[in-house]
């Protein structure tokens, strides 16, 4: 697995991801053979974007998987107030590299850099192969969300070990799905969410790049919806995908993509994958790694990839 931050260490075996609609969460199980597999998934569905509901929600989830004291549970954050990057960067000592990147941050983050918390990881450290620079990873998040998201998660008694940024779990998805081989071209993800769509790119090879997209799929699919509007906002998306991607062939200097694998929310509408296959000529598939790993339960694919992918990391 290519992306890999993190704080401590490995060995979570349950992950959990939420939005203001559902929370997801897989646990995974040894199989005797030095190996995992995903035992238990769970959803709940209601409203949890105040405090409130999504503390009585994370409450019931750690009741259905059985979640003791002393169960690690790696977390993920997304919204307006976490960011991510890969960035060449000269490569300095501990101290001084934390604050040379927050300086260097400053000029593309939209939020405050100075309270926000920072995490790094240098991809090549080989120093002298661009002129002095490494290629380094990046996460931020906002102070007041991630000590919000962590005293929810301890007051309904789950011990947060960790916790990945949206695009970063994404990718880390993306890893596992391909057992860390990315083949002969660059990874894509598409995270379809009820209010935000994200785009993950990467590879061994080229840089990590990520996109929001506002895609507000709750109404899109909703039933006050009309075909012609579903259909706008549909092809839009698409084209920002399309966007996205000729971008990144032309930065990274590449040509060609594989697939489009697609995890989340609303996959089952066919309106959408056929549009984005149509605009970006490119097929798509919906990512599944609890039945790639045997699951013992039929899931969706997709809805419990991030999940699963969580409670992955650190395993693989």
């Amino acid at each position: 697995m290519k992306r890999t931050i993190q704080t401590s260490k490995p060995g979570f075996t349950i992950g959990i991801e939420h939005d203001h609609q559902a929370i997801r969460s897989a646990r995974l199980s040894s199989d005797g053979r030095g190996g995992y597999t995903v035992d238990r998934m769970e959803e709940l569905k209601g409203d949890f974007s105040e405090d409130r509901g999504l503390l009585d929600g994370f409450r019931r989830i750690k009741g259905l998987l059985n979640i003791g004291s002393r169960d690690s549970v790696i977390a993920c954050l997304a919204g307006k107030q976490v960011f991510a990057t890969q960035i060449p960067f000269r490569k300095l000592g501990a101290e001084e590299m934390e604050q040379a990147l927050r300086l260097e941050l400053r000029k593309t983050v939209h939020f405050e850099v100075a309270t926000s918390t920072l995490d790094y990881e240098v991809l090549d450290e080989d120093a002298g192969s661009s002129g002095g620079l490494v290629q380094v990873m990046v996460a931020l998040a906002s102070n007041s969300l991630l000590s919000r998201h962590l005293k929810l998660l301890e007051k309904a008694g789950l011990r947060a070990v960790a916790v990945d940024v949206l695009p970063v779990a994404v990718a880390n998805a993306l890893w596992a799905w391909k057992g860390g081989r990315e083949g002969d071209h660059p990874l894509v993800a598409l995270h379809v969410g009820p209010q935000v769509s994200t785009i993950v790119i990467d590879s061994e090879h080229t840089s990590f790049f990520n996109r929001n997209v506002y895609f507000a799929a709750e109404d899109v699919f909703g039933p006050n919806a009309s075909a012609g509007d579903r259909d706008k906002r549909i092809r839009s998306l698409a084209d920002e995908i399309s966007r996205s991607l000729i971008f990144y062939e032309k930065n990274e200097q590449i040509s060609g993509f594989q697939e489009i694998l697609l995890l989340g929310e609303y996959l089952d509408q066919e309106l959408l994958t056929n549009r984005i296959s149509n605009i970006t000529g490119l097929p798509i598939n919906k990512m599944d790694l609890a039945g790639k790993m045997g699951s013992i339960r039929e899931p969706v694919p997709g809805r419990f990839d991030l999940a699963v992918a969580l409670a992955l990391r650190g395993e693989l």
